[in-house]
């Protein structure tokens, strides 16, 4: 099996911030879904830009892949996993 090309693979944004709860576990199932499927992933704390922070402080943790929103707030790993074919 190839390995597909940095541009070929998915990027996936991932808005969080330190200190919530939903965002850690959130990131540990994009990291059990990155043992399977590959992708790339930019972690975004939403703190970083006050825009930012205004259209996502009430719904973080929100996962995005190619500008999509895959899935927001309580995060279950059935509806991420699907998201991404796994």
């Amino acid at each position: 099996m190839s390995e597909a090309s940095p541009q070929a693979l998915p990027k996936v944004i991932f808005y969080t911030k330190a200190g919530c709860h939903l965002c850690d576990e959130a990131r540990d199932i994009l990291d059990e879904i990155a043992s399977v499927v590959e992708f790339l992933l930019d972690e975004v704390d939403i703190r970083s830009d006050m825009a930012l922070f205004e259209t996502y402080r009430y719904r973080i943790p929100v996962v995005v892949r190619d500008e999509t929103i895959l899935a927001e707030g309580r995060i279950e790993y059935e509806t991420l996993a699907s998201a991404f074919g796994v």
